[in-house]
């Protein structure tokens, strides 16, 4: 991968284009936006500015804990980044200059995504759009580029900041008054919301297909259009980003955790990836309805071979876990078929060969985006190298004891993880070392926090 020497010079004509750019469009403030281990948005709003010297960036953002460490205060999970041993250093930053977009809603404001590089110059290893990015080059290397589209599923509530500052978020009121899918009038003030998030969206150059209601109070689903692999997380990264930025505008808040229903009622929040194979600018997949080309049925036996060894990246966090169930179309083993929801990956062929795909159906909605592509791109790539072959798919739900099945819960699936070494190979240790670091900070925290708490179960089974 290209050092920050290289690619600073590299990008310094680029900085020039677009200062006078920006200077001709009146442009005043610019937000720098960091992607954090879990693919949240750090940021921060300066005067409009790009240089190729770069900037300073804190290590700890790589280290930050889910929702800044509540309810139980760990904050920062320690890492070889960032730490009581190290100091908690900086390290440097560069603005990538095709990620730059100007906002119709905000004239005088753009945005740009930096990316980390350690002090030596090397692409810092757990940066999420390098780890993208290094998964992007091996693919490109056998000849193939990818093109992928995220579908989020969330959930909208009325903001109230008293219950949100007390942690209250279960007693937060769902926007919309019905609990139907595809219903265009939830509520008076829906098209409006949407039809401007639209607007918005268009103005970063990024396409939404469509947005709609799903099954369930407060539910909501928006599909973005297919790009190349790191502008598509981008897009995704920006659209989670400026929802939540236009819910707050109106006195709402959304969400992208995967599960706020109990299990068992309405829908759970998921994050289906769409991806097609593209060589020489042509669409590769396909070889007619229900039939997958040589190329793409490697591809997709790469995907299911790593499946199990990648699965915490799909499914991150404790919450994750209450979205395990292939009976709400949630896959619970390593399966696959065309036009299948019950299966782990779904392949779709029709209407013709531009449209041909497969929907990675794994994750939910608190995926870091960065992290699931690679992960897909790169246990795909790896298919083509070895020449490997998929089971045969399923017709439907796959029978029990018929398929192999997925950790189900975020410790196992974890240690599935460090002991993988294709995610060793793939990854590199450090990346493997700090992402497992991460999700076992959380399993120790949702521990801690059950073992201070005598729980409602525990009252009603044992009291008398």
């Amino acid at each position: 991968m290209v050092e920050f020497k290289n690619r600073a010079a590299e990008f310094s004509s680029n900085y020039k284009d677009l200062a006078e750019k920006a200077n001709n469009k009146n442009i005043r403030y610019l937000q720098s936006h960091v992607v954090d281990n879990v693919g949240r948005l750090r940021s921060k709003l300066s005067p409009f500015k790009l240089s190729n010297v770069g900037e300073s960036l804190n290590a700890i953002l790589y280290c930050v804990s889910h929702g800044e460490g509540q309810p139980d205060g760990d904050i920062v999970f320690e890492s070889e980044m960032a730490s009581d041993a190290n100091g908690y250093p900086n390290i440097q930053a560069l603005a990538d200059p095709s990620s730059l977009r100007f906002h119709n809603w905000r004239p005088d404001t753009a945005s740009v995504f930096l990316s980390g590089y350690m002090l030596d110059g090397s692409p810092c290893p757990v940066d999420s759009r390098h780890v993208l990015l290094k998964a992007c080059e091996a693919l490109d290397a056998r000849g193939f580029q990818a093109r992928v589209g995220l579908e989020y599923e969330f959930g909208i509530f009325h903001a109230d900041e008293e219950l949100m500052q007390q942690g209250r978020y279960r007693d937060l009121r769902p926007w919309g008054q019905t609990l139907v899918n595809y219903e265009m009038n939830r509520n008076g003030e829906y098209q409006d919301l949407m039809s401007d998030f639209l607007s918005r969206m268009a103005s970063l150059n990024i396409g939404v297909a469509s947005v709609v209601s799903e099954y369930g109070f407060g539910m909501y689903e928006l599909a973005l259009s297919p790009k190349p692999a790191l502008e598509a997380a981008d897009d995704a990264t920006r659209a989670k980003f400026h929802l939540n930025e236009l819910c707050a505008e109106r006195g709402l808040v959304a969400t992208f955790m995967t599960r706020f229903q109990p299990p068992g009622r309405e829908s759970a929040c998921g994050a289906h990836h769409h991806l097609s194979l593209w060589q020489d600018d042509k669409p590769i997949l396909a070889a007619g309805t229900n039939k997958l080309s040589e190329d793409g049925m490697m591809f997709l036996a790469g995907m299911l071979e790593y499946l199990a060894d990648t699965h915490v990246i799909f499914r991150p966090t404790i919450n994750s876990y209450r979205r395990f169930d292939r009976g709400a179309w949630s896959p619970e083993d390593i399966t696959w078929g065309y036009e299948n929801r019950t299966s782990a990956i779904r392949v779709i062929t029709t209407p013709g060969a531009k449209a041909c795909r497969f929907e990675h159906r794994v994750s939910g909605s608190d995926v870091n985006p960065y992290l699931t592509t690679a992960a897909i791109l790169a246990a795909g790539t790896e298919g083509l190298r070895l020449g490997l072959k998929p089971p045969e798919p399923m017709k439907g739900m796959a029978p029990d004891g018929s398929a192999n099945r997925l950790q189900s819960n975020l410790k196992n699936a974890t240690e599935d993880f460090v002991n993988s070494a294709f995610c060793n190979a793939t990854f590199g240790p450090a990346f493997v070392k700090h992402y497992a670091e991460s999700r076992f900070g959380e399993v120790a925290a949702f521990e801690a926090w059950q073992n201070a708490r005598i729980t409602d179960f525990e009252w009603e089974r044992y009291f008398i």
